[in-house]
C-alpha cells in the first residue's frame, strides 16, 4: 500500500520514498557517507536540498527521488 503525503509546497510524495539519514547512506555506500549527508542537510537551505526534506517532529526525512534529482544537478 502506497500512502501519499503533501509537501509544504503542495506537491504529493510517497511515504515509501522517505528515508532516514542512515537508510539513505546505506543505500549508496560507495558515494555517500552519513557525515557527508549530514553536512548536506545542515546546509539544505543554501544548497537547495530543502525541497527533498520533510521534518516529522525532531526527525528529518529525505525524499529519495528528490535527493537523487538534486544530486544529479550537483555533478560537474
Amino acid at each position: 500500500m502506497q500512502t501519499q503525503a503533501i509537501h509544504a509546497n503542495g506537491d504529493a510524495m510517497s511515504l515509501d520514498d522517505l528515508n532516514t539519514v542512515d537508510q539513505l547512506a546505506e543505500a549508496f555506500p560507495s558515494i555517500l557517507s552519513v557525515a557527508a549527508l549530514r553536512w548536506q542537510l545542515r546546509h539544505r537551505e543554501a544548497n537547495g536540498l530543502a525541497y527533498a526534506c520533510v521534518r516529522v517532529g525532531k526527525k528529518l526525512l529525505i525524499h529519495r527521488p528528490r535527493y537523487e534529482a538534486w544530486l544529479a544537478t550537483r555533478t560537474a
